[in-house]
């Protein structure tokens, strides 16, 4: 089955309720005259995984999930009949509207959507006209929610969460240690000879490619993605906004079993292989072949980074000015090499044993990580923090708020079943 990005992002946001057209099969479930096809569930299951891959959660038991799911929106959908509920034309095109908007901003400009449709083989009004009734029940079900019990959902009281934070503060985390600070980061960029060693490297895998040497064979002997090599340049599925987009973009062209020519991203030369493709998903391959830094290059960067910390420290010239001149951080020409806020606990460990010991005002002997040679200028120390009610207070009101909220749906739900005719197979 197809599943262009509408409908994966419209069926998600519907909880996949049932469209008509959808071919008959085994019906695994019932509510009142309403029955459950076992293709239904499975989609749900099948969007969950291409979702959340990482949930180890067993296949039996996704199904059974999806199915108490599929059992309570038909609940709801027949209360809200019972109750006379309607939602309007018009409320269903501004829902409708806003969706494909959504969507349509995912892409760079109006022709790529446009080509993407295309390719799909639909268009904005058969999309609108295909999820009309998937939006005008996920707008009855709302209501339903909103009359029967949002309305009684009230913000905690002060004694409330004045008990909560006494019993759970131990768990709620505080606030960690943070820092101003002034960054330069001098980054070695690979030299004439590096590029021309790996565009020769690069000809040679397109040469044993076109000689029918196995894709999975070359990458693991050439690419320079450690990761993957070891599984033959093997990705997994990807989706869209998770590559680079030229990676992005030449992966999804592809045809399965069919293999790119050269691809220059940031981290390289790349050769992509796709795989299978379903959906909005992709399964591909790469041999990537990066352009890396000789010891020339390196020690080219390690002189620029000691003139600039001498010009700092012994010049006294103005750091700001030298981070927004010579910084190879891409955010330096903006910032002026500032960094405002920023939590100790997200530098590397080179840069954060160096902050340890700096005081306020201080400049960092050189730093090298693995991105590069740094100096870094400690403006302002922000300790860590445990939390407090006040600095929490918004978090647990939402929190609790919600927490009422799944208390009144699961027992509002549980009498609600018990009033209609439910059938479960599973």
């Amino acid at each position: 089955m197809k599943i262009s990005k509408t409908l994966l992002a419209l069926l998600l946001l519907l909880g996949g309720i049932a469209r008509a057209g959808d071919t008959l099969d085994a019906v695994i479930g019932r509510v009142g005259d309403q029955p459950i096809l076992k293709s239904e569930v499975d989609r749900q299951v099948q969007l969950y995984r291409m979702q959340v891959p990482q949930d180890p959660t067993p296949l039996d038991s996704l199904q059974k999930m999806a199915l108490e799911q599929k059992i309570e929106n038909y609940v709801m959908l027949a209360q809200a009949k019972k109750e006379s509920i309607f939602v309007k034309d018009t409320e269903i095109d501004e829902i409708l509207d806003q969706r494909i908007a959504e969507m349509r901003s995912q892409f760079p400009t109006e022709e790529q959507f446009t080509a993407q449709l295309k390719i799909e083989g639909t268009t904005v009004a058969q999309l609108k006209a295909k999820h009309r009734s998937d939006v005008k029940n996920m707008l009855t079900v709302q209501r339903l929610i909103d009359r029967n019990l949002r309305s009684q959902v009230t913000p905690p009281t002060t004694k409330e969460l004045e008990a909560f934070f006494a019993s759970h503060k131990d768990s709620i985390p505080g606030e960690p240690e943070k820092v101003d600070l002034s960054h330069i980061l001098i980054a070695p960029k690979p030299g004439q000879k590096s590029k021309a060693d790996a565009q020769a490297k690069v000809q040679l895998v397109l040469k044993q490619l076109k000689l029918k040497k196995p894709f999975a064979e070359v990458a693991k002997k050439y690419s320079d993605d450690e990761g993957s090599a070891v599984k033959g340049g093997d990705l997994g599925w990807f989706g869209r906004n998770q590559m680079v987009p030229e990676f992005e973009q030449a992966a999804f062209a592809l045809k399965p079993g069919q293999v790119s020519g050269v691809i220059v991203t940031q981290f390289g030369f790349h050769i992509i292989k796709l795989l299978e493709k379903k959906g909005d998903q992709v399964h591909a391959s790469h041999i990537l072949i990066m352009v890396a830094p000789s010891a020339a290059d390196i020690a080219r960067a390690k002189r620029t980074v000691t003139a600039l910390h001498q010009r700092v420290v012994v010049g006294q010239e103005n750091f700001n000015k030298l981070a927004k001149t010579y910084s190879d951080d891409p955010e330096a020409k903006n910032t002026d090499g500032k960094l405002m806020g920023i939590p100790v606990e997200g530098f590397p460990a080179e840069i954060k044993d160096e902050l340890a010991i700096l005081k306020e005002g201080e400049v960092s002997d050189v730093i090298e990580t693995p991105t590069g040679y740094h100096i870094v200028k400690l403006e302002k120390r922000y300790p860590a923090k445990t939390p407090t009610l006040e600095s929490v207070k918004d978090q647990l009101v939402e929190y609790l708020k919600s927490k009422k909220m799944q208390e009144l749906y699961e027992a509002w739900m549980k009498k609600l079943k018990a009033q209609y005719f439910i059938e479960r197979k599973l």
